[in-house]
């Protein structure tokens, strides 16, 4: 898991700002934060199969860095 930055706005203007809310008490929610590894490059094409392994431990809300 990894924060959302700024470089979101290279891939689309306003990116940023579409991935991150606030609750009632105004704190800020991310909602997007996901860093993979690949391992095998090339292209991908619809109903292609793709494996995704989680890391071991247990997951914790994003903090900021």
């Amino acid at each position: 898991m990894r924060n959302p930055c700024l470089q979101l706005n290279d891939i689309a203007p306003g990116l940023m700002n579409a991935v991150l809310d606030r609750d009632v008490e105004g704190n800020v929610i991310r909602k997007a934060g996901v860093m993979g590894i690949v391992i095998a490059g090339g292209d991908v094409k619809p109903g292609d199969s793709i494996l995704v392994e989680l890391p071991e431990g247990t997951s914790s809300p994003l903090k900021p860095v």
